[in-house]
């Protein structure tokens, strides 16, 4: 696969404290997380991209507890992922300087009241390399929407991690002829 660096980026979907960092929801996917090396899996493929100058995107779940917009925020009575707090707070070594962060997010669709579509569109991007939590979750049903907004999206397979292999697989499966791996990513493109 050609990669125009100028139409490229890495999105990074909720490499927040709240799935790193110890709690249940770092225990929901602790497992899968570690076993696939997902965090630094990530840095090093977020690094090499920077390095050739691929615009690095995160899309993080930010709750304001004073004013819940979607059902997640209402289920959880705000108490995940919540502005001000450690949870919502960007996972270390991963955000940097002149990376673009997506704003208004309340649902798991990272398109949802956010403005990722624009900063897309706005930077020229057609090629988007999706890493995150979960896999069938917030980063499928991203994938979904990217794919319908005719973005060329790829899942990034060991930058991501769900509650177990069972759903990984799945999620894969449904998008296996655009499932990559950052290792053959790093050494053929980014």
């Amino acid at each position: 696969m050609d990669i125009n660096e100028q139409k490229t980026a890495i999105l990074l979907i909720e490499f927040q404290n709240q799935w790193t960092q110890k709690g249940l929801y770092h225990r929901l996917i602790k497992g899968q997380l570690e076993k696939r090396g997902v965090l630094e899996n990530t840095k090093n493929l977020v690094d090499r991209a920077r390095e050739r100058g691929i615009k690095i995107i995160h899309a993080p779940l930010v709750i304001d507890s004073k004013n819940k917009r979607g059902w997640l925020a209402f289920l959880t009575f705000g108490k995940v992922f919540t502005k001000g707090t450690w949870k919502s707070e960007i996972s270390e070594g991963l955000f940097r300087e002149g990376d673009l962060l997506v704003k208004g997010r309340y649902a798991f669709d990272a398109f949802i009241g956010s403005d990722l579509e624009n900063i897309l569109r706005e930077n020229g991007i057609e090629i988007v390399f999706v890493c995150g939590f979960t896999t069938d979750q917030c980063v499928a049903k991203t994938m979904d929407t990217m794919t319908k907004k005719e973005f060329n999206a790829y899942l990034v397979s060991d930058c991501t991690a769900t509650l177990n292999s069972f759903f990984q697989k799945r999620t894969e499966k449904k998008f296996a002829d655009r499932v990559v791996n950052s290792n053959n990513l790093l050494i053929q493109n980014v």
